[in-house]
């Protein structure tokens, strides 16, 4: 990249909290989310807890027409998009046709869509609500955030799995690099609905499936499976320079991202490391990474697939290794609210803790503590890894001075 994309807004609708201050509060006092979740157990022992958004007033950030027939999740994504938006103090000099939207989300508005499709198959096309319908398409999300905010640039929506948000950010990044915007709203978001959990527990994916409680302790070595989350996060994105001729804040620069895969079966983990390393040690360079902020979410195989990993990664040997799945779940978009972690950490220059840590399973890397500790942090790899074996990274470095 010929010159690095400021972060210079940051909003977040998460299971621990909403807005970034509230966010990073809770995270940095090793808090989690993962909490029972009303609404969501259901029949043959379906999970109980889950990373759910709660305390969310989407009203007090939506001030449009179009709020009443915006579904949850869109909901969620425009009310982070007004938090970064105001955060970044970008609402006076941005060119609605070079300013963008790239959201992410892996199943979009999935519990009205299986709303939708009940309606359809048991009672007839008679009863499905024209209404609704526009809300199931993937880029409905992306769409309002463009009508809230009056945004006519670039508009792209990706699914991408588990690393949804992660490209999502990536494509930001490049929108802003070959010159098609000046600013970008970019990350990703997702909701909890019954039908994904029953999904993965079908899958025997999730945590207490083969007995114990239902936990998410990523790198831990009595791991046994995921929990569910949801939320938002969506950064603003802008050219460093563009920042600092109207005095923004910067909260970190994204110096370069790169996209990958890894061996993994059809609809599972990676298990293991690529014989090549090659996209990822480009993407590093030869400096050293001091953080890395990795995809793991308490499933024993794809956790020591990321440890051996990063362990054979030279860049990142001497790095604090972290994951936020521990106290947000797992989702599609989970991606971008460790962006925003990341971002957080540069700014605060402190490490994101693994909150329920016990006993760290074995590794040759230095793990993150059960709560945030201060830290010289300059360079940031952010690292996730999909089913199907699809892997995302972007490298974050701190505000230059």
């Amino acid at each position: 990249m010929s010159e690095p994309v400021a972060v210079t807004g940051v909003g977040i609708v998460s299971a621990l909290g909403v807005g970034a201050r509230q966010f990073w509060q809770a995270l940095a006092a090793g808090h989690s989310g993962i909490a029972p979740a009303a609404g969501l157990a259901g029949p043959d022992g379906l999970p109980t807890r889950a990373a759910a958004v709660r305390d969310f007033a989407a009203r007090e950030f939506i001030t449009s027409s179009h709020y009443r027939r915006m579904d949850p999740l869109s909901r969620m994504v425009v009310a982070a998009c007004r938090m970064a938006l105001d955060d970044a103090a970008a609402g006076v000099d941005r060119d609605a046709a070079r300013s963008g939207i790239v959201v992410g989300s892996a199943l979009g508005n999935a519990l009205e869509s299986a709303q939708h499709l009940d309606r359809l198959f048991l009672k007839g096309p008679a009863a499905v609500s024209p209404m609704l319908f526009p809300n199931l398409v993937l880029n409905a999300p992306a769409s309002y955030a463009a009508m809230e905010f009056g945004f006519t640039g670039v508009n792209f929506t990706v699914a991408q799995a588990e690393i949804s948000g992660e490209t999502a950010i990536a494509l930001g990044v490049d929108a802003i690099c070959s010159g098609r915007a000046d600013l970008v709203l970019a990350g990703g978001g997702d909701d909890l609905a019954p039908i994904l959990l029953r999904t993965l527990h079908r899958t025997r994916a999730l945590a207490g499936q083969r007995g114990g409680r239902e936990w998410a302790s990523p790198y831990d070595a009595a791991r046994s499976g995921l929990v569910a989350g949801a939320g938002a996060a969506m950064l603003v994105l802008e050219p460093l320079a563009r920042a600092r001729r109207r005095g923004a804040p910067v909260y970190a620069c994204i110096a370069g991202s790169t996209a990958w895969a890894v061996p993994a079966p059809p609809y599972g983990w990676p298990s293991r490391a690529p014989a090549s390393l090659a996209p990822l040690a480009a993407l590093c360079g030869a400096a050293p990474i001091d953080l890395v902020c990795g995809g793991a979410n308490s499933t024993t195989a794809l956790d020591a697939c990321e440890l051996t990993l990063f362990e054979a990664l030279a860049a990142a040997r001497g790095a604090t290794v972290t994951s936020l799945k521990g106290a947000i779940g797992e989702f599609g978009a989970a991606g971008a609210l460790t962006v925003a972690a990341a971002c957080l950490a540069l700014r605060e220059q402190a490490v994101p803790p693994l909150c329920a840590l016990a006993t760290a399973a074995p590794t040759a890397l230095r793990l993150a503590a059960r709560q945030a500790q201060p830290a010289r942090l300059r360079r940031a790899l952010v690292h996730g890894l999909a089913r199907g074996g699809a892997a995302a990274a972007l490298l974050l470095e701190a505000a230059p001075d």
